[in-house]
């Protein structure tokens, strides 16, 4: 087995190889971070966001009340009556666990992986841009076009593979 040249670029290809590579890897991270937000979440169940806020901001109200942040997210909380429930605790590890499952099998090119993973992140694509819909959050948006590179990234690797076999 040749080992794997992280910094080796020859031609365009390599740097689409590093790029296609570095999205697995951010999609696996993004993964695991989601199945800790959510195992998180589960020891919260049916506790006010803001609780969760004021629990974790504790330190940062005591040191400075009038903190931006603090003040900013004070109407927010208080005007939603948000809960963690169970379904943002399972939702988060459903995702976790299917974007470290399929970012392995893409990287381990197995080629049934690609268009599972096109068209179950283009579905996410869709929920997310029915939120911003909503939210016009610029966050979200900039997260809706790292999953577009992110299929562009996909759907190039798969036509080379199957170009290949």
């Amino acid at each position: 087995m040749a080992p794997i040249k992280l910094f080796s670029i020859k031609n365009n290809d390599d740097i689409y190889d590093l790029f296609f590579r570095f999205g697995m890897m951010w999609r696996i991270f993004y993964g695991f971070l989601r199945l800790a937000l959510g195992f998180t979440l589960f020891l919260f169940i049916g506790t006010p966001l803001s609780d969760i806020f004021y629990k974790i901001m504790s330190y940062e109200i005591v040191e400075d009340p009038n903190d931006f942040l603090i003040q900013i997210a004070n109407p927010v909380l208080h005007h939603f009556s948000f809960s963690v429930t169970y379904f943002l605790a399972l939702y988060l590890i459903f995702w976790g666990v299917i974007d470290i499952l399929l970012s392995i099998n893409l990287l381990k090119h197995k080629l049934w992986a690609f268009p599972v993973s096109i068209y179950l992140i283009g579905i996410f694509i869709l929920y997310k841009i029915y939120r911003f819909s909503h939210t016009l959050s610029s966050v979200l948006m900039f997260i809706i076009i790292i999953d577009l590179i992110i299929i562009w990234l996909i759907n190039r690797e798969y036509k080379k593979l199957k170009s290949l076999t």
